[in-house]
């Protein structure tokens, strides 16, 4: 297995699809699950999923066609302890009224061991997550948003001043280039990518199965039951994101398929129990030289439809977006458009980024027949010699949204399309810029420091309301062995 480094720099991704390619990477060093058919990082723009996580268990260890089992070197021989130090600080305003602080200093170590020689090898990795609340008191942990500081299952905890868990342990087991693992894992799939924009990432608990013995092609697979959600210490039960209906078990399996650095397809399915299946594919085609231009085009597409019980309700979703990005040296300009063609909210799983349209950003634009376009700029100050520093803005609109047939249709969740009364309805945009920078070389290499501004207008009677958004992460990475 390849050592692995602490990755500190949060993931400069596209608002586009073309990102969905390329789910959040667990280590600058690390193999890619899924190779990139995009441009390289240098040269994209951001999305949503801006964060990624420590060097924990990466899921990504085969290096097809050679066995990495065979190259195995032992279980204490390959192993690595690797720390992560994050400054997570928020200002949020609501309607101009509401507001929300918090600063939390988050600390991860994460102890991966190799694997034993032979066929089946075997090894385990074990962390330590801990946090010290700054600020935050009730204003960080109330409203939608409670995960900025501790709260316990019982609703309290809001003035907690630190607290300590293991957020990974897994036991593991390699064959060849397939590695199972079972334990509370990051996992690193379409459906349960980890959400990590707070002082500590989620993790979630269950199997998890990775292949890559096909060149160019990675299988994944597993199952889930239980979370561990940003702010809290304690093992939850899932929920989608939403609806907020529980899910006793979340099933996914598909495959990334890349071709070169132009081509790259994956598909998926996935059951959450008793309330959705999901099927989601993503491709993207990129052609020419950055040096000149760089097109990338992507399609991102999930179908979401009721099973079992239709715990919440009735689902026919279809949702789709469409992304043309240019790059010419340093610059990077995308143009996006998404639909949700539904009586539905496209909905995911809580606690993950498991939502690859376009225009996920600061909001979803995810509400039933909901049209929406944005537009995206990204600059690489390393081109004009300052390496590491990078600066991404945008701006988005959404409109057609119509929650009527499920708020007057009888539907149990006729509440959640109800905003004020009225069936949810109206028009919203959103501006934002995200300067960053890294430290490219020197004994603190890849700390970063990236400050956000999101601004989202919302309606009288839209679910996202009218708010400002003031993030400063600092990640500084220590790699001990």
């Amino acid at each position: 297995m390849k050592k692995q480094k602490v990755s500190v720099a949060l993931s400069i991704l596209l608002f586009s699809g073309a990102m969905a390619a390329q789910f959040p990477a667990y280590a600058q060093q690390s193999p890619q699950s899924v190779a990139q058919a995009a441009p390289q990082p240098d040269e994209q723009p951001l999305s949503r999923h801006t964060e990624t996580v420590p060097d924990s268990p990466p899921n990504t260890e085969a290096d097809a066609p050679v066995s990495n089992q065979a190259k195995s070197k032992g279980f204490i021989e390959d192993s690595h302890l690797n720390l992560l130090f994050r400054s997570f600080a928020e200002h949020d305003t609501f309607n101009t009224v509401k507001k929300k602080d918090a600063w939390v200093l988050g600390a991860q170590a994460v102890f991966e061991s190799g694997y034993t020689k032979g066929l089946i090898g075997l090894g385990g990795d074990i962390s330590l997550f801990g946090a010290l609340k700054l600020n935050g008191g009730r204003s960080g942990a109330v409203g939608s948003n409670n995960n900025q500081v501790h709260v316990a299952t019982d609703g309290g905890g809001y003035n907690q001043l630190a607290w300590a868990y293991p957020g990974v342990w897994d036991v593991k087991a390699r064959v060849s280039n397939t590695v199972v693992k079972y334990g509370q894992q990051l996992f690193d799939d379409p459906f349960l990518s980890p959400h990590d924009n707070r002082a500590l990432p989620p993790t979630y608990r269950g199997w998890s199965l990775v292949s890559n013995e096909i060149k160019d092609l990675t299988l994944k697979g597993g199952t889930v039951d239980g979370v561990l959600a940003r702010g809290m210490t304690t093992v939850t039960g899932l929920t989608t994101e939403y609806g907020g209906t529980h899910v006793s078990q979340f099933s996914y399996f598909g495959g990334d398929w890349t071709r070169g650095d132009d081509t790259a397809v994956s598909l998926y399915g996935s059951v959450a129990n008793n309330v959705w299946q999901q099927y989601y594919l993503t491709a993207t085609q990129s052609i020419g030289d950055p040096k000149a231009i760089r097109w990338t085009g992507s399609l991102n597409y999930y179908y979401t439809g009721a099973i079992g019980d239709k715990r919440q309700g009735a689902i026919n979703n279809n949702a789709y977006s469409l992304a043309l990005a240019g790059t010419h040296g340093a610059h990077t300009l995308q143009f996006a458009f998404q639909q949700i063609v539904s009586d539905q909210t496209f909905d995911y799983m809580g606690q993950s980024a498991g939502d690859f349209l376009s225009n996920s950003l600061d909001v979803d634009y995810n509400q039933p027949h909901e049209k929406s376009v944005s537009l995206s700029y990204s600059l690489n100050l390393k081109n004009y010699g300052v390496p590491g520093a990078k600066v991404t803005m945008w701006s988005a609109y959404g409109w057609g949204a119509d929650g009527s047939n499920m708020a007057y249709g009888g539907s149990a969740q006729a509440g959640n399309y109800l905003v004020n009364g009225q069936a949810l309805h109206g028009s919203h945009y959103e501006l934002g810029i995200i300067p960053s920078y890294t430290i490219p070389e020197g004994k603190f290499k890849n700390t970063s420091i990236k400050f956000y501004y999101m601004y989202h207008h919302g309606s009288t009677y839209y679910p996202d309301t009218t708010s400002n958004v003031y993030r400063l992460m600092v990640n500084v990475p220590v790699n001990v062995f």
